[in-house]
């Protein structure tokens, strides 16, 4: 590597595959970020800059977490980072077929190293939308024709549970002063896009309390008169887990709460007393509008 090597962070997020937003959180948040002169406003990475970096995502994607890592990445001999090497797939779709050719042989860490990856290249909502959601699908249909594979949904979800959890654990000084509340509700167990959720607000900096599966109504009502949460957010999968008297039980507080809900269980025509929520891109948009954070 060239020792006058000077790059932007749009250019080193094409050349190691990190959405520029990530590099962005490990600058403000580990000190990785650009150390060369400035140019303008805009500050560029130099060649140890660029190894440490290739360091920091080595370690993220072989599972470290982002905190560890970075430890290790300002002390690593940089003389040694090496990037690695991409899988290259010419199509999204090649990417789901991969994925689901490794939960048929049990190939773990080929699904958690490529799910990383997508994460670090184009942020959770991005590979949510485009890998995870397709390949759940696939994943059910073939189920649902065969009564096959539902080992394959179990191994999916927990590979993705992990990896989540480990994104949202990462938050420092969140950007909301009171914590956004996310739950399933009643007898609802489905809580996998609550994780997604948690995570994709986590890149925001803004943080939520996560209440999972089954979540009582009368807990919810607690929660909100301890914590007085700007956003309550309330999952449903299933048409039978959509408990309607959750907008009418939530205390009346100022400023008031907002009330979102998400999932396929609820019908769109008895939720005039709370805001429907059609995706983790739409519900991350409510969250930081109500939060007045522009992001």
């Amino acid at each position: 590597m060239n020792d006058e090597i000077e790059i932007t962070v749009g250019e080193l997020a094409r050349r190691l595959g990190v959405a520029p937003a990530t590099l962005r959180t490990w600058a403000r948040r580990y000190g990785l970020g650009p150390s060369g002169h400035e140019v303008g406003s805009h500050r560029k990475y130099d060649r140890v800059d660029v190894a440490r970096i290739a360091v920091m995502r080595r370690l993220v994607i072989s599972g470290v977490s982002p905190k560890e890592a970075a430890l290790i990445a300002v002390d690593a001999d940089v003389s040694e980072a090496e990037n690695l090497p991409k899988i290259k797939f010419e199509e999204r779709s090649e990417i789901v077929e991969a994925i689901l050719k490794a939960l048929e042989s049990l190939d773990i860490s080929f699904v958690n190293e490529i799910i990383r990856r997508e994460i670090l290249a184009n942020g959770v909502i991005a590979t949510w939308v485009e890998i995870v959601t397709p390949t759940l699908i696939k994943v059910g249909d073939h189920w649902s024709r065969t009564g096959l594979g539902v080992s394959n949904e179990h191994l999916l979800t927990e590979i993705l549970i992990k990896i989540l959890r480990e994104l949202s654990a990462e938050i420092e000084n969140p950007v909301n002063a009171k914590p956004i509340v996310l739950a399933a509700i009643g007898e609802e167990l489905h809580s996998l896009a609550l994780h997604a959720l948690l995570a994709a607000l986590a890149e925001r900096n803004i943080q939520a309390y996560f209440f999972g599966a089954r979540t009582p109504v009368d807990a919810l009502v607690e929660v909100v008169r301890k914590v007085a949460p700007p956003v309550v957010f309330v999952w449903a999968q299933l048409p039978e887990n959509a408990d309607y008297s959750i907008a009418a039980a939530l205390p009346a507080i100022r400023p008031p709460t907002r009330l979102l809900l998400g999932g396929p269980g609820w019908e769109p025509s008895r939720c005039a007393d709370a805001t429907l929520v059609g995706g983790l891109s739409e519900a991350c948009e409510i969250v930081s509008s109500t939060l007045g954070v522009d992001l």
